[in-house]
C-alpha cells in the first residue's frame, strides 16, 4: 500500500496525475461558433471535453470544429435525431441555446412560430446522452410561456429538478447589456 501511495504522490508531483483525470464531457446544441462551449473549456478556466455539437449553419459549424475538434454536425437537429446513422454520445452536461425568435418581443407572429418547439429535440438529446445536468439559454420571455412549462414537465418526467433565472450579463463581466434566461436541470438519482 505504501508503494502505491508513493506512486500516486510522485505522479501528482510531476503533474502526470492531472492529465490522467477524467474530464467531464459536454454536448452543445444550437452551438453556433461555440460560445457556450468556450465558457466550459480550459480557456475559461474549466476542463470540460466537448464530445458532440450541432448547428444548422455550416459556417458556424466550420468555426466550431476549427476551435474545438471535428465533432460538430451541420444540419437540422430534428433530422439528425431521426437519422439512424447519428449516435448521441453519453455526456455529463448538455448545454445550448435553442432559437429565441419564437419568443422574442420583436417577432409579431410569435404565437404560431414553430421555432418555439426546439426545446423538444434539446430534451431528446438530454435523454439520449444520459446526462445528469443541462443548461438551456434563451430570452426571458421563454420563462413566462407554455413552452417553459412543457420543458419543466418533460424534465420532471425524466427525473430532473429544474430552476430558472434571468441573469444580467454585465454582472458576470460580459460586455453586453443582454439579460438572458437560463434553465438549469439536475438529475442525481
Amino acid at each position: 500500500m505504501v508503494r502505491e501511495e508513493e506512486a500516486v504522490y510522485e505522479a501528482r508531483r510531476c503533474g502526470v496525475l492531472a492529465h490522467k483525470r477524467n474530464r467531464p464531457t459536454l454536448i452543445d446544441l444550437f452551438s453556433g461558433a461555440g460560445g457556450m462551449t468556450l465558457g466550459f473549456t480550459k480557456l475559461c478556466g474549466h476542463s470540460f471535453e466537448p464530445v458532440w455539437a450541432n448547428d444548422i449553419n455550416q459556417y458556424a459549424v466550420a468555426t466550431y470544429n476549427a476551435n474545438f475538434g471535428s465533432h460538430c454536425l451541420s444540419g437540422d437537429i430534428n433530422d439528425l435525431l431521426n437519422s439512424p446513422s447519428v449516435q448521441i454520445p453519453k455526456a455529463n452536461v448538455v448545454i445550448g441555446g435553442p432559437p429565441c425568435q419564437g419568443f422574442s418581443l420583436l417577432n409579431k407572429k410569435r404565437d404560431g412560430d414553430p421555432r418555439k418547439h426546439f426545446s423538444r429535440p434539446f430534451m431528446e438529446v438530454v435523454k439520449r446522452s444520459e446526462t445528469c445536468i443541462f443548461v438551456m439559454e434563451n430570452v426571458p420571455q421563454l420563462l413566462n410561456s407554455f413552452e417553459h412549462g412543457d420543458i419543466k414537465e418533460t424534465a420532471r418526467q425524466m427525473g430532473f429538478m429544474t430552476t430558472a433565472a434571468v441573469l444580467r450579463a454585465a454582472d458576470f463581466d460580459v460586455p453586453r447589456t443582454r439579460h438572458p434566461a437560463f434553465i438549469l436541470g439536475c438529475n442525481f438519482s
